[in-house]
């Protein structure tokens, strides 16, 4: 019903309807609709539609209100509920039966009974039930129960009351490697160079590479005879030859550990990293430079720098281009199962793993661990530098 009234809501303002309650927001005793500056709203049976004077738009009514976005993001709410889009871009819905926004990507955020939901101008996403929450998307769904709230920061940063549990979910060698190719495409940040290295004196840097230097790319023979792994690459491939279903982790096909297990390991390996103290004179091999991508982002703007001494213990940087900061990176290497595994500055508690010859690749998944309650798939991109020898400047 929701989409059959879009569509024809969408079909009324396309055809240049002229109703005054329609046309300037008045109020509607059956429907209401509007394009303001933000974006178009929709009010249903005993609702209307206001445009505010400068841009912000309400959709409300008895049963339900639908808002679009100028980027695509739709916002339903009903069945007592509203949606309100300020002049800056940022919705809120609420409703005694639920709300659901799905943006352009594909991601569904939902909540109900009684609940709301809220988007922010830079592209948060947050959102509380009494009975409960769903978000679901490219890597699966998450669910929260009971009295809960659940938020979405605007790269990606994921917070809630409840545990969420561990997911993974098939990626597509084609669609990975279309992604990889986008992400590098787009890369616009200059990072990594003699200037941004004075310009953050924290980072972590070495003068002593085996070759190259931090963009070097390395294969899987090389830094396994490096860190003195003889054996086959092990290929980590979350959601196909490693799938978490039912709080279990298989590997293709076996039961090896429960995800709580799993992730804890994975924190083990991390924090192997973390206390040890390599020497000045140790010689790092360059893993390269890799955007942490999730969702439908397609800008790297989370990126890390890789290393790895001959003692398996990883060092580098975790770089967020739109804050402009970086924070050292502390990990290690596991010889046994080849699983690498890493944390950043103080949070010990977020655990980044995947595989070593994972890291080898040009494009892979990985699994990010927040503590031992919740793990999410997210995709790491290798990126590139340019010709000159300077990643490419921004626009």
């Amino acid at each position: 019903m929701k989409k059959v009234l879009l569509t024809a809501a969408v079909a009324a303002l396309a055809l240049g309807v002229a109703d005054t309650a329609q046309a300037f927001g008045v109020g509607g005793v059956r429907a209401g609709a509007r394009v303001g500056p933000a974006g178009a709203g929709v009010g249903r049976a005993a609702g209307g539609v206001h445009v505010g004077p400068v841009g912000g738009v309400h959709a409300g009514g008895a049963r339900g209100g639908t808002y679009v976005g100028p980027r695509g993001t739709t916002v339903q709410g009903g069945q007592v509920g509203g949606v309100h889009a300020g002049p800056l871009g940022g919705v809120q819905a609420g409703g005694a039966q639920g709300v659901r926004v799905t943006t352009p990507g594909g991601r569904t955020y939902t909540s109900g009974e009684r609940g709301g939901v809220g988007v922010g101008p830079a592209g948060g996403v947050r959102m509380g039930g009494s009975a409960g929450a769903v978000a679901s998307g490219p890597f699966g769904a998450t669910a929260v129960g009971g009295r809960a709230g659940f938020g979405v920061g605007p790269v990606g940063g994921v917070g809630g009351g409840y545990t969420v549990g561990h997911r993974t979910a098939y990626v597509s060698p084609v669609h990975l490697g279309s992604w990889g190719t986008t992400v590098r495409t787009g890369f616009n940040y200059r990072c990594f160079t003699p200037t941004w290295y004075s310009a953050h004196p924290v980072a972590w840097t070495t003068n002593r590479w085996v070759a190259g230097n931090v963009w070097t790319p390395v294969t899987f023979p090389a830094v396994a005879t490096y860190v003195g792994i003889n054996a086959q690459p092990a290929y980590y491939d979350y959601g196909s030859t490693v799938v978490i279903e039912s709080e279990q982790v298989y590997y293709n096909g076996e039961p090896v550990a429960t995800a709580a297990d799993y992730a804890q390991q994975a924190a083990g390996i991390a924090d192997v990293g973390r206390t040890a103290r390599p020497p000045e004179t140790d010689a790092w091999q360059p893993l390269g430079v890799f955007g942490l991508m999730q969702g439908d982002e397609q800008q790297a703007q989370r990126i890390f720098q890789l290393a790895v001494n001959k003692a398996g213990i990883i060092r580098g940087n975790y770089y967020d281009a739109v804050a402009d900061n970086t924070l050292p990176v502390y990990g290690s290497v596991e010889q046994r199962t080849q699983r690498a595994a890493w944390s950043i500055g103080d949070k010990k508690d977020v655990v980044f793993e995947t595989g070593l010859y994972n890291l080898t690749q040009e494009q892979t998944t990985l699994l990010v661990h927040f503590g031992k309650d919740r793990t999410q798939q997210m995709i790491l991109v290798r990126l590139q530098e340019s010709a000159d020898g300077q990643p490419q400047p921004q626009p």
